[in-house]
């Protein structure tokens, strides 16, 4: 027996629309803030068809029809939450005009919603409009079904010769599979016939199934320099799809892939295809299970490329095994910004090869941030990163959040602070620090007018040295860069007599800064 789609009669749709108006009048009413009749009445016509878009979305499922029951339920809950929000916002409701093109660019983000054609035509007008000219369109939050996808595909036809920058993040939410697929394909083809520089496809339920259906969007792209996959179940096949499809790649300069299940054979495909990628500034690999053999090929993939500006590989189980291949790579990179390899099981050892390759003459000079937070770095490896961190005077971030450093490690990686100007971020949350190493990183601070936040929460710091600490931040003129300590586990049995660091606030003469520098060098 098959059963029917949940769906409302035009009467009952329209009763519905009558008694809506009339709850949101009582409701700011009573608020103390009426609306005007005719504001009302056409707010609750947008709620009553914004809430059915939703629910005969709802009503599809990948295997059938959803229960007549749970569709009414959401179809409530649509018109509950859009009346609360237009008697909140004095009749307004988001995202219930057409939007405009401000300039060149036509961004849609705002409220989730459900389009169909007739509300796709209403938001893409600017983009239909006779001589349009778009050069940047932005469809996040906005679901896109087949209907949808074809008032899309003839947008963009429409500003083809123009566009060059397509944020088509987030656009099939709650579409099941067949229908996501074909809106994507429809879309994407329309994608391929523009001249495409920057190209975002993140958090789209896509798999290999659905980077196949958007490779029109990029794959014969001739001058693409940017392209993101974040969030979108890039697992080892579809990494491979996306080492398959990416035809042109001499122009690509960012790749930014999180959040995915790409494993080391996932990352394998990533690093031949950045082999292909000379000119490859911006590369991200984030959250995406790579472990050391695949960290080594991505370092492999990386060695085509000598300008890169920003590389993040944080939170992938990597290990020590891939830092020799990583350090290869960055003393090949003048023009490094930054650096982050959080939670990347680096160890010691590893963060000692990165940093010793850092430290080298020619290697990333204009280095601004460097992230090697849960690293297990003991007071062993401090001194490698002291003498990374001396040797880059444009140092404005340093996150080492996480390690165990203790006193003894804060105390070198301090002297090599106190010559930067540039440091506006430091933390050292969680490094089993004491009043020793809390203020000796503290006095470092002195004379750097950027600094905004010294972070050394959720360490062992005893209520002298708590004082201590806020005494020597107000003395270098910057109480309020202090972060919170409200997770600190104050030692009361710490001997309150403070380690000799060697770190004065007021001035640092030249030859104890040598000796500061010499210490880190160690």
């Amino acid at each position: 027996m098959t059963v029917e789609e949940w769906a409302l009669s035009d009467g009952q749709r329209q009763e519905t629309v009558r008694r809506l108006a009339q709850n949101v009048s009582a409701m700011a009413f009573f608020r103390g803030a009426p609306i005007a009749d005719d504001v009302v009445a056409a707010a609750a016509a947008a709620i009553e068809k914004k809430a059915y878009t939703v629910a005969r979305v709802e009503a599809r499922t990948t295997t059938g029809v959803r229960p007549h029951h749970e569709t009414l339920k959401a179809y409530i809950r649509k018109l509950s939450a859009l009346a609360l929000e237009v008697v909140q916002k004095g009749g307004v409701l988001e995202g219930g005009a057409a939007a405009t093109a401000q300039g060149e660019e036509l961004d849609l983000t705002g409220s989730r919603e459900f389009l169909t054609k007739e509300t796709a035509e209403e938001l893409l007008a600017p983009l239909l409009a006779p001589g349009a000219k778009v050069t940047k369109i932005r469809f996040s939050t906005k679901s896109f079904g087949v209907e949808a996808a074809q008032v899309a595909a003839r947008a963009i036809d429409n500003v083809a010769g123009t566009l060059v920058d397509a944020d088509m993040s987030d656009i099939i939410a709650g579409r099941p599979e067949d229908e996501a697929l074909a809106a994507l394909r429809i879309i994407s083809i329309a994608l391929g016939k523009a001249r495409l520089r920057h190209l975002n496809l993140s958090d789209n339920a896509l798999g290999e199934k659905g980077i196949r259906a958007c490779a029109a969007a990029f794959s014969e792209q001739e001058a693409l320099e940017s392209i993101a996959f974040q969030n979108v179940g890039c697992s080892v096949h579809g990494c491979a799809a996306v080492e398959q499809l990416m035809r042109n790649t001499q122009h690509l300069r960012r790749l930014h892939l999180y959040n995915n299940m790409s494993g080391d054979e996932g990352a394998a495909s990533i690093a031949r295809l950045l082999a292909r990628c000379p000119a490859m500034e911006d590369f991200k690999m984030v959250s995406s299970r790579v472990g050391a053999e695949g960290g080594v090929a991505l370092a492999k993939g990386l060695a085509a490329a000598t300008s890169l500006v920003r590389l993040d590989l944080h939170d992938n189980p990597i290990t020590a095994e891939f830092a020799p291949d990583l350090a290869a790579v960055l003393r090949q990179q003048a023009r490094l910004r930054a650096l982050i390899l959080n939670d990347t099981s680096l160890g010691d050892e590893g963060v000692a090869a990165v940093c010793a390759a850092l430290a080298q003459d020619g290697a990333a000079p204009e280095l601004e941030e460097l992230e090697l937070a849960l690293n297990e770095i003991t007071p062993a490896g401090a001194a490698a990163v002291a003498a990374c961190v001396a040797a880059k005077p444009r140092l404005r971030r340093l996150n080492l959040r996480e390690n165990e450093l203790e006193d003894e490690g804060a105390v070198v990686i301090a002297k090599a602070l106190v010559s930067l100007r540039s440091l506006e971020h430091l933390d050292a949350c969680a490094n089993q620090l004491k009043r020793g190493g809390a203020c000796a990183l503290a006095k470092a601070c002195a004379r750097k007018p950027g600094l905004a936040l010294l972070a050394l929460d959720e360490n062992e710091i005893s209520e002298a040295g708590l004082d201590a600490l806020r005494e020597i931040m107000a003395k270098i003129g910057k109480p309020q860069a202090l972060g919170p300590l409200d997770e600190n586990m104050a030692d009361d049995e710490e001997d309150d007599e403070e380690i000799e660091d060697g770190i004065e606030i007021d001035d640092v003469a030249g030859d104890e800064l040598a000796a500061a520098l010499g210490a880190a060098r160690i």
